[in-house]
């Protein structure tokens, strides 16, 4: 199996199981959803959201550029597994903040808002050295505009987890 093929199962299992613990959890838990919002209200509710579309947007472009234009096949300066493991330990840690959360919420169990938190800085971390990897790795199938964009996509995605979730919603969450 070529780098592009596992980079892209890693996508498609870890994304599912992303977007599945999000619906799950707001399907199994309507009553938390308000909750689940922490301290985050009127008009920085509104920014957030638009931030999780262009967020999600820009790590949509990356995968492209990471498969459709083979970039993932690109042995970045840490290694030939490095977009792999980064994404696998993105979207892990993101799989784990929604059921860590409301298992907080419905315990107040100390344990489960370190294991929110902690998934969150992890989902930030991984994403900052996605960033770096992609920027340090010469990908001859991507043209300059589109590594632009690409760069772009992914610096979104890590701002809006770092400064947004790991960062905001920490600071506000009751």
């Amino acid at each position: 199996m070529t780098n592009t093929s596992l980079f892209f199962l890693v996508n498609l299992v870890g994304g599912i199981a992303v977007l599945g613990s999000y619906c799950a959890g707001l399907y199994l838990y309507p009553d938390q959803r308000a909750a689940l919002w922490g301290g985050i209200v009127g008009n920085w509710r509104t920014l957030f959201t638009s931030s999780m579309f262009f967020a999600a947007a820009g790590y949509l472009i990356f995968c492209y550029a990471m498969t459709i234009s083979d970039g993932a096949n690109e042995s970045s300066f840490l290694g030939k597994y490095t977009f792999i493991i980064l994404a696998a330990a993105f979207l892990f840690s993101a799989s784990v903040w929604m059921p860590a959360t409301l298992q907080y919420l419905d315990t107040r169990n100390g344990i489960w808002w370190v294991v929110s938190v902690t998934s969150l800085w992890v989902t930030a971390a991984s994403l900052i050295c996605m960033v770096l990897a992609f920027s340090f790795t010469e990908f001859p199938n991507v043209n300059l505009s589109q590594n632009y964009v690409t760069l772009t996509g992914i610096i979104w995605i890590t701002f809006h987890c770092l400064v947004f979730d790991a960062i905001i919603w920490v600071t506000k969450f009751p």
